[in-house]
């Protein structure tokens, strides 16, 4: 992969959905970057499904990791932007892209592959009762209830009815894996009934007489009853109302009915502009390009090429990927665009899920374990190949003229962390600023030495005036999403001292590009700024704007208090019960996705998490009579307990338990890969003041208080008669992670003292530490 080109953005490409198409244009742009476009992926599903490998995981010999493609690595990999979110209007006239909750995106190319969903516009009853299989995420959630439902009635002894319409490849396949599934989960003999309808004469019907004659067979000897010639009028709840030519209707009672039928575009297309065939699919030419708008693009399901039509499979969107991508690159740059033809005839591989499967071409066909041994190592391969990808971080090549150099030490990491994790160590910054000489003013009773976590301004005996600032580069590549975590960590300052922000100036920090890029790059930070700042009913007041390298934000925020209200750092006193507001590890989260290493769900946790004031949070500990609270940031859970212990006047220590810690989901998984910030290794310097670390270097979340966090949680001390309430209000609040995690001790010279047993009962009514 080439390095990253700083090269100023002038074109934006907006790539809509994560089908089979755009995940080889992802992997063409990762292996040859084109220095100025810019790429943004908007999809609503980050964890796409490879469709080829949906029956074998019904049946239940393949795995999730068999299944899903994570686009968030894939789209790190290729320097694009990640938005997760459904599109509810496109405005070509524009090039304006609206998705709820969003600022609007603007692109200058786009390209289309958001696939498609069975039609059941011709059956009534089909958008309430029926289970499409498309989109196949929320199928696999029905088939999770299917599956309990049904094995509720075997319990009872009671047939279960399973109904599927369409008689295409995925009917027939789905007909036999969900079978397969429900008897291996409850028995072999268990009174399963399934039903297959289709209006064509026999299932398969656009494949050759071979194909249809060895699925009709198969689906025979399964006990599976095939309806053909056979229209569905009506689903309802518990019943499929169908007719078979020349018979008069009939009524079959159902538990479930799946609908495979053949495929429906979005309904939103209609009001694009876009030229449409008769069925709504976008028409494209042989560049697959839109007929009616040249800088559209459309592959897979929603396009239909004029003059080529071909089945609704992914085997074609496959195909599409690479000549789709070089064709973007090309119209970028301004050259003529390549041809396609798509093959007349596709392999199918449709597997039985009894270790068999159908092999067809043409008119040839044939049915064995071979071809079944086959088709799982065209579905592994096809998946792993955009699942496993190259560690970024795994160093120069050894003959590479860098390499030698005596500067390529391996005191530098050579991925640098964003967000909070950028911060400069605690000890560099602790000796640099002892070195300053500033002039002092009477009214400022803090200090460059102070520990608090916002400068204190008095204005008179019951007024004083909070100062404090935050600014890092992004470490998401959604600007919008970015500015309104970075808000929210500008203001927990404040929140960590109990006082309410009154107004904010912002800085912010813009890569050079093209103007309109700029501009939209500004926006979307400003209004995600600006919604987290109302939010808080603090006004924004002024900033100030530069050009810089990568996208970098920040506040300074002004509060308004009165000083024998605030909460202080320092101020813990024995028998203090210790609780933490959030969950650890964004730090090595951030740092997996920096090596293309996080899963999606991880990265989503943590972000939902960051977007969570500590405000309520603040008032909680205020009214349960904290005596010291400090936000978890840069410096670690380690770092900032270390601060709260500073206090020269009240000799104390800490008991923490390593088990009570609450962790984010995937971190210890990252931790236990290798994988840490680059900040970790000068915050586990702190280490020094735990009393007994060498006992837990083992413990595997021992890295968790070294890990920098970009907008944590809050730490607090609570007398330990209100704590088990207070724990109680977090929880009841929206701080579901809230915990108690140590316990503050007499003496021990401000050491922390680790344990990995339970702490002693909570006082006060309320919930036992961990429940």
């Amino acid at each position: 992969m080439q390095a990253a080109s700083h090269t100023p953005a002038r074109k934006r490409l907006v790539l809509l959905g994560g089908g089979h198409s755009h995940l080889s244009v992802l992997m063409y742009f990762a292996r040859h970057p084109l220095p100025g476009l810019e790429i943004t992926l908007v999809s609503r599903d980050i964890e796409t499904p490879y469709s080829g490998a949906l029956p074998a995981y019904l049946a239940g010999t393949a795995e999730e990791r068999d299944l899903f493609i994570d686009l968030r690595p894939l789209a790190q990999m290729a320097g694009a932007r990640l938005i997760q979110a459904s599109v509810s209007r496109v405005d070509l006239e524009k090039r304006e892209m609206h998705c709820p909750g969003r600022p609007v995106l603007h692109f200058d190319m786009l390209a289309i592959n958001i696939g498609s969903q069975p039609d059941g516009s011709q059956i009534a009853g089909a958008a309430e009762h029926a289970i499409a299989v498309k989109p196949i995420p929320a199928f696999l959630q029905h088939w999770e209830r299917m599956q309990a439902d049904a094995a509720a009635c075997f319990e009872r002894a009671s047939p279960y009815t399973l109904a599927i319409v369409g008689g295409g490849p995925a009917s027939v396949e789905l007909a036999c894996a969900l079978q397969q599934r429900l008897r291996e989960r409850c028995g072999q003999d268990i009174p399963l009934q399934v039903h297959l309808f289709t209006s064509a004469p026999t299932v398969l019907h656009t494949h050759a007489s071979g194909a249809q004659s060895l699925a009709t067979r198969a689906l025979q000897q399964r006990g599976i009853q095939v309806h053909t010639r056979c229209r569905v009028n009506e689903i309802g709840a518990g019943s499929l109302r169908f007719r078979q030519t020349e018979r008069e209707d009939e009524t079959l009672a159902i538990h479930a009915c799946v609908l495979a039928t053949g495929a429906s575009p979005a309904a939103w297309l209609r009001d694009t502009g876009l030229a449409l065939d008769s069925t709504g699919f976008i028409r494209v030419n042989d560049h697959l390009q839109s007929l009616s708008h040249p800088f559209v693009f459309a592959t897979g399901d929603i396009a239909a090429i004029a003059g080529r039509a071909r089945p609704k499979s992914g085997v074609y969107a496959v195909r599409q990927g690479m000549p789709l991508a070089k064709n973007l690159r090309r119209y970028a740059l301004g050259k003529p665009l390549h041809s396609y033809a798509p093959q007349r005839k596709a392999l199918a591989l449709l597997s039985m899920s009894d270790g068999s499967s159908i092999a067809s071409r043409g008119g040839w066909a044939r049915q064995g374990q071979w071809a079944d041994r086959w088709k799982t190592w065209i579905d592994r391969r096809f998946v792993a190949k955009y699942r496993d990808l190259p560690d970024p971080g795994a160093g120069l090549d050894d003959s590479s003229p860098d390499a030698q150099s005596p500067l390529n030490e391996s005191v530098i990491p050579s991925i640098r962390c964003a967000g909070c994790a950028a911060k400069l160590e605690s000890g560099l910054l602790g000796q640099v600023l002892g070195e300053l000489q500033p002039c002092n003013h009477t009214d400022v009773e803090s200090s460059l030495s102070s520990v608090e976590d916002s400068a204190i301004i008095r204005l008179g005996k019951e007024r004083v005036l909070l100062q404090t600032v935050d600014y890092f580069r992004a470490f998401i590549n959604d600007h919008y999403l970015f500015a309104r975590i970075a808000t929210n960590h500008c203001l927990s300052d404040i929140h960590a001292m109990g006082a309410t922000p009154h107004s904010a100036l912002a800085i912010v920090g813009i890569p050079h590009a093209a103007s309109a890029i700029m501009g939209d790059q500004l926006r979307e930070v400003m209004t995600g700024c600006t919604e987290v700042l109302n939010a808080h009913n603090t006004a924004l007041i002024g900033g100030h704007t530069s050009e810089t390298e990568s996208l970098s934000f920040g506040l300074s925020v002004n509060a308004f208090a009165n000083p024998e209200k605030l909460l202080r750092k320092t101020g813990l006193r024995a028998g203090d019960r210790l609780i933490l507001t959030k969950a650890l590890g964004t730090g090595v989260l951030f740092a997996a996705d920096m090596r293309y290493q996080a899963r999606h769900r991880w990265i989503a946790s943590a972000l939902g998490q960051m977007q969570r004031s500590n405000q309520m949070a603040a008032h909680v500990f205020l009214q349960h009579q904290a005596h010291a609270c400090t936000d978890v940031t840069g410096f670690g859970l380690l770092g900032h307990l270390r601060e709260m212990l500073a206090a020269p006047d009240m000799p104390v220590a800490v008991r923490l338990s390593l088990d009570a810690l609450p962790v984010l989901d995937g971190a210890l998984d990252c931790f236990a890969a290798g994988i840490r910030s680059s900040l970790h290794e000068a915050n586990a310097r702190h280490g020094d003041c735990l009393s007994n670390a060498g006992e837990f270097r083992k413990h595997p979340s021992l890295p968790l208080l070294f890990d920098p966090q970009t907008a944590g949680g809050l730490l607090a001390a609570i007398p330990a008669e209100h704590a088990a309430r207070c724990l109680q209000a977090l929880r009841d609040k929206g701080d579901r992670d809230a915990v108690c995690i140590g316990e503050v001790i007499e003496g021990g010279e401000g050491l922390v003292t680790l344990c990995d047993g339970p702490l002693p009962a909570l006082g006060g009514a309320g919930p036992e530490h961990g429940v």
